[in-house]
C-alpha cells in the first residue's frame, strides 16, 4: 500500500527515538512506497494530505497529536466534498494530546501504533463539520473526527497556550484547566438539535462529541460511538467554582452524566448561538466563536485500527 507519513516537526524535534522507528519502517516496507514528509509550519499538513490524496497515495498516517490529526483529516476533503472514497487515514499518536486516538483504541506506544497500520482492520467512521466565526469574523468551515467544545474548552486551550512555556505541555494544559475552573462562569446558549425549537441553556461546556475522550484524558462523552451517524451532546451547566471543582474528577472519569446540572441529548445537527462571545474549540484547537453549525458526516474516512 503506496503510504505517507505527514509528520509534526514540532512534537518530534525531541522525539529522536519515535522519528528513527518511522525511518525504520519505511525502509523495511518490502517493495511498498513509503514516505515520511514533514510539516515546517502550522496548517501545513492539511495541504501535504491534500497532495498525498490527489498523488495516488492510498494510506494518510498523521504522526503527532489532535491538532495534527485534524489537520490531515481536512486535507481528505476539498470544497466540503471527500476527495477520494478509498484512502485510508493512518494514526501515529505523538504528542501530550492524543484524544481521538484514545478514542479508537489506537496504542500510545509509537512501535505498537505502526504495527495496526499493518493489520487489515479498516473501519470506516464518521466526521463532524462546523461552519463558525473565526477570529477575524468570518464563516469558516472545518471537519472534525474528535470533539468540539463551546465554552470553557477554549479558553482552557487559551490559558495554556499562554502559560510559560518551560513547565512543558502537560502542566501548562493542567494549568489551563485549573484557571479556567476558576474563573469561567457559564453563558446564556440558544441550542438547537436537528432544527428543534432552540433551547436556551447555561453552558460552561456544551460537547459535540463523535469521539469519547478530550482534554487529554477526560471522558465527556462515554457513550460516544464514531459509526453511528450521530453526535452525543453533552451540556455542563451553571456550575459554581466550588461545584467545577468537587466534580471536575467525575468529568475524567466518565462519571458525571447523573449530575443534575449535565443535560446529555443524540442528534445529526447542533447549531449553537449567544449575543455574548463563547469560544469554540476543535480537536483541541482554539479556533474562533459561536453562533456555529456542526453537523455528522456519516461513514466518512476509512481509518486503520
Amino acid at each position: 500500500m503506496k503510504t505517507v507519513f505527514i509528520v509534526n516537526s514540532l512534537v518530534t524535534r525531541h522525539r529522536a527515538a519515535d522519528r528513527s522507528r518511522l525511518e525504520d519502517y519505511a525502509r523495511r516496507s518490502q517493495g511498498l512506497a513509503c514516505d515520511i514528509w514533514m510539516t515546517e509550519s502550522c496548517g501545513q499538513a492539511t495541504h501535504l494530505a491534500s497532495e498525498a490524496i490527489k498523488s495516488g497515495y492510498e494510506m494518510v498516517v498523521a504522526v503527532g497529536g489532535d491538532g495534527t490529526v485534524n489537520e490531515v483529516l481536512n486535507g481528505f476533503f476539498e470544497k466540503g466534498v471527500a476527495l477520494s472514497q478509498d484512502v485510508t487515514f493512518g494514526i501515529v499518536p505523538l504528542g501530550s494530546g492524543c484524544d481521538f486516538a484514545r478514542s479508537l483504541g489506537i496504542p500510545r506506544k509509537t512501535d505498537d501504533a505502526i504495527m495496526t497500520l499493518e493489520s487489515s482492520r479498516v473501519r470506516r467512521i464518521d466526521v463532524g463539520r462546523v461552519e463558525f466565526l473565526n477570529f477575524r469574523r468570518e464563516r469558516e468551515s472545518r471537519f472534525f473526527a474528535n470533539i468540539a467544545d463551546v465554552g470553557a474548552g477554549g479558553l482552557v486551550t487559551q490559558r495554556a497556550g499562554r502559560a510559560p512555556r518551560i513547565l512543558g505541555r502537560r502542566p501548562n494544559y493542567m494549568w489551563g484547566i485549573l484557571s479556567a475552573v476558576l474563573s469561567y462562569k457559564a453563558r446564556p446558549v440558544s441550542v438547537s438539535i436537528d432544527g428543534g425549537e432552540p433551547s436556551r441553556l447555561a453552558v460552561r461546556n456544551l460537547i459535540v462529541a463523535n469521539g469519547r475522550y478530550f482534554g487529554r484524558g477526560f471522558l465527556p462523552a462515554p457513550h460516544a460511538r464514531i459509526d453511528d451517524g450521530l453526535f452525543d451532546i453533552v451540556n455542563i451547566g451553571d456550575f459554581s467554582t466550588i461545584e467545577s471543582v468537587w466534580h471536575l474528577p467525575k468529568l475524567r472519569k466518565g462519571t458525571h452524566l447523573g449530575l443534575e446540572k449535565v443535560s446529555c441529548f443524540r442528534g445529526k445537527k447542533v447549531e449553537a448561538n449567544t449575543d455574548e462571545e463563547v469560544l469554540l474549540e476543535i480537536d483541541g484547537e482554539l479556533v474562533g466563536t459561536i453562533p456555529a453549525t456542526f453537523e455528522i458526516v456519516p461513514e466518512a474516512v476509512n481509518i486503520k485500527m
